[in-house]
């Protein structure tokens, strides 16, 4: 191994969480980050790679314009470099013991992770940091990414929940560029070319667009000499400033109907427009979800599930774009505007007044013991690390939020309530079965 040198990267920052842990941030020289949580009670550890990059980024570069790309690149990082041939990739790190492989895509951020024994971390690194900077780019590859990438489009627009979780974003913004879907269309992922592929993987697959977050049993001497010997000499770029048009506020109620040939049963989505994630708001909007959602006391089961309304009932919120969503998958012989009136209804009883004491513990405990339970997990802990980071710039906010949890009281829910549950800040979607070969 490489011992590093101290001029060969800064010690940023080191950070005390609430269970007494210590969170470290490091800096390259190229700008690339590194978060490093050592946990020492098995000989495992996860490896994620995050990258400044989403969706949004592609559709607002004057270069591209277009969305897809960022989700083909996913694909793509698989496909090979002259040190490990295509395929190859997925059967190193099998045999290095690695599990929870995999990657994702969303409208701000991309990211690729795994979990290994702890003495694989050196060959992760190389495998890791050779694809970063020496991917494999050709014509025949990049055309054969491009039909898996369709095909996966065509099954996402096979399922009902699939397209209406598109359409009603649709709906709720009518400038920003989340409402263009991750994916792209068809004809943008066939009408990509390489040449934008070179450019797009130059520019945003740079080590100062880039964090790697390591989450169990390493340390910094191990650790930081690895990433430097194997990240250090990678080139920064200039990474694009965009900026996102700023969305006008909603004033009417939206609503779409459509149909789906798969669809065998009415499906509600009711969107309102929610807090951005910086927000204070986002604590109590989050802490309303689990009360509406979570456990057999959620009220969305007693009011839809417990009486054979619906199968399927649930609140959530989403970051980038900030909504407070209702889910609602309607029984057989159900109608939409049934669970559309109970919701209303019980909105307006939240906003009536506060939710009783033991309603408020019993959301707050069940959110705190599922936030507690996901961090005590490496791969979740990092997860909620990197998905915090690229969203708001704050990889503490987790945690502030955990803290905020606490300070809160049954006034604030309803406070949030009487803010943003309103009808003129919402969009509905309903999705109706449809005929086969229709939609």
């Amino acid at each position: 191994m490489v011992a590093a040198q101290a001029a060969d990267y800064e010690k940023v920052t080191e950070k005390t969480l609430f269970n007494g842990e210590k969170l470290l941030e490091y800096k390259l020289p190229n700008g690339l980050k590194v978060l490093f949580l050592p946990r020492h009670q098995a000989k495992v550890l996860t490896f994620q790679a995050w990258f400044d990059v989403g969706s949004v980024d592609e559709k607002l570069d004057p270069k591209l314009k277009k969305t897809g790309l960022a989700h083909l690149f996913e694909h793509m990082m698989f496909r090979g470099t002259e040190k490990v041939p295509d395929g190859k990739f997925d059967e190193i790190t099998s045999r290095l013991g690695a599990d929870k492989q995999n990657a994702s895509t969303y409208f701000y951020r991309t990211n690729f992770f795994e979990s290994v024994p702890s003495k694989q971390l050196e060959k992760i690194l190389e495998l890791e940091s050779d694809r970063m900077e020496h991917l494999k780019l050709d014509l025949e590859g990049f055309e054969k990414e491009k039909g898996a990438v369709v095909g996966e489009l065509r099954r996402h627009l096979d399922t009902p929940s699939g397209v209406a979780m598109d359409e009603v974003i649709q709906e709720a913004y009518d400038v920003g560029p989340y409402r263009y879907t991750v994916l792209g269309t068809e004809s943008e992922i066939k009408g990509f070319t390489l040449e934008e592929a070179q450019y797009f993987y130059k520019t945003f697959y740079a080590p100062n667009n880039a964090t790697l977050i390591v989450v169990g049993d390493t340390t910094e001497s191990q650790l930081m000499g690895l990433v430097v010997k194997y990240y250090g000499a990678m080139k920064s770029q200039t990474i694009p400033k965009l900026s996102i048009p700023e969305e006008p506020a909603q004033k009417k109620e939206r609503s779409k109907e459509i149909s789906h040939p798969q669809a065998t049963s009415d499906m509600l989505i009711v969107a309102y427009r929610g807090a951005a994630v910086e927000s204070e708001d986002t604590i109590p909007l989050s802490l309303l979800t689990s009360h509406l959602s979570t456990g057999m006391e959620g009220r969305l089961r007693k009011l839809l599930v417990d009486k054979g309304i619906a199968v399927h009932a649930s609140a959530f919120t989403s970051n980038r774009p900030d909504l407070f969503e209702f889910y609602v998958q309607l029984a057989e012989k159900h109608k939409a505007e049934e669970a559309l009136r109970i919701i209303d209804g019980e909105i307006a009883s939240l906003t009536r007044k506060p939710i009783s004491k033991g309603s408020f513990v019993r959301a707050r405990n069940q959110e705190l013991l599922s936030l507690y339970s996901d961090i005590g997990d490496n791969s979740s802990m990092a997860g909620w690390l990197g998905e915090y980071l690229m969203v708001s710039g704050n990889y503490m906010r987790g945690f502030e939020i955990i803290d905020g949890y606490k300070k809160l009281t049954p006034l604030d829910l309803q406070r949030v309530s009487k803010k943003y549950l309103v009808k003129h800040n919402r969009s509905i979607l309903i999705v109706r079965p449809g005929k086969k070969g229709n939609s």
